[in-house]
């Protein structure tokens, strides 16, 4: 069964709409405002939306607005109910994204006309969406490109916070470019990077699946292009697709392996060799990635790293975020860093790092 939320000021005018969408198999909430309207979208995120335009203290383009820039809402379709029919009217709503429009008074079967063919309008761009997000989520290129297309991309600066710890999720978010780090900070405001993510990479799924609240914080490490896919759209593919149900599977289990291996290192590894690991898992994870390609979704151990290829790219990561990485403060790390320029196994200059004995610093890890 669908459901339509009807947002509309005059209760008469609003729970005659209802009725007659009742009687027509739909499911149908009610708002009497604007601002009650939005709520009750994010709370139940509806498959259509009618919409009056003029009501107080937040009217139908300010809701359309709002709801536009929400990633779980942004296509829902959206109708205006309204009695005022000037040109300029229908400009504004069209240019902020309305599906369409219907002028009070109008005729019952003008509203159900309207509707139907809106969700039908609405479930073939779905189909569309979902194949783009399937092909995406089995890790094909190519369709990870076309999936920026398909869902809001949008671009933020360095520190940007996608979403936070105790955070609902409402969105599945892919990283089209950029870094992103996750973290969590304790109760005397340590924080520890718990993973890395970059360019091809999917986050906020643990929390999507659990329906839980976020149990990490994720921060943008330099400027980046994000997409975001309704949690819906996720969780349709998750449930009627084996394929990818059992992808996402698969990564969970090599995320849970990772958290395991590095809580370990954590508790009995040297610092030394801590910062080693942590050298590597930051050339592995952004500088051996072929320029402008994606990455797996299995995870990848630093063991992979080819030490034929004795040197690496030079790497740029803030002072506090090694020391965050490696678990210990930003003077030691700074010290082992210095001692490992001595020796010969990496180069500095300023927040630059080389690997210059990918070898060495590989087995000095074990």
């Amino acid at each position: 069964m669908k459901t339509i939320l009807v947002i509309e000021d005059n209760r008469d005018v609003r729970e005659n709409i209802a009725e007659i969408l009742e009687l027509a198999s739909y499911q149908v909430l009610q708002a009497a405002n604007g601002k009650e309207g939005i709520a009750t979208a994010r709370q139940t995120r509806p498959d259509l939306i009618l919409c009056d335009i003029m009501m107080p203290d937040l009217d139908g383009f300010g809701v359309l607005h709002i709801l536009g820039e929400d990633a779980a809402l942004a296509k829902v379709p959206f109708v205006f109910l309204t009695a005022r029919a000037r040109q300029v009217d229908f400009r504004i709503g069209m240019d902020l994204g309305a599906d369409d429009y219907l002028t009070k008074p109008f005729k019952d079967l003008s509203l159900l006309n309207a509707v139907a063919m809106r969700l039908r309008k609405s479930e073939r761009e779905q189909s569309t969406d979902l194949d783009k997000l399937m092909q995406a989520l089995l890790n094909e290129t190519d369709a990870q490109e076309a999936l920026c297309v398909h869902y809001p991309t949008t671009h933020f600066n360095r520190k940007h916070c996608l979403y936070s710890v105790g955070s609902w999720p409402t969105t599945l978010y892919f990283i089209c470019q950029g870094k992103v780090k996750l973290f969590n900070t304790d109760a005397a405001g340590n924080e520890f990077i718990t993973a890395l993510h970059g360019t091809g990479d999917f986050l906020g799924y643990l929390a999507l699946l659990e329906e839980s609240v976020h149990a990490e914080t994720a921060e943008l490490l330099e400027d980046a292009v994000v997409c975001a896919i309704p949690k819906a759209d996720f969780l349709a593919l998750i449930y009627h697709n084996q394929e990818v149900a059992n992808q996402f599977t698969r990564l969970l289990a090599g995320d849970v392996t990772d958290q395991q291996e590095r809580l370990l290192k954590l508790a009995y590894q040297s610092v030394r060799k801590r910062v080693a690991e942590a050298l590597l898992m930051v050339q592995l994870k952004f500088y051996s990635q072929p320029t402008g390609g994606s990455t797996s979704l299995s995870t990848q151990s630093v063991d992979s790293i080819d030490p034929i290829a004795n040197t690496s790219r030079p790497m740029t990561l803030s002072r506090e975020n090694w020391s965050h990485l490696v678990g210990a403060s930003v003077e030691t790390v700074v010290r082992v860093l210095s001692d490992l320029r001595t020796e010969g196994l990496i180069s500095l200059s300023g927040s630059e790092i080389t690997l210059l004995d990918i070898d060495k610093l590989t087995r000095m890890k074990h």
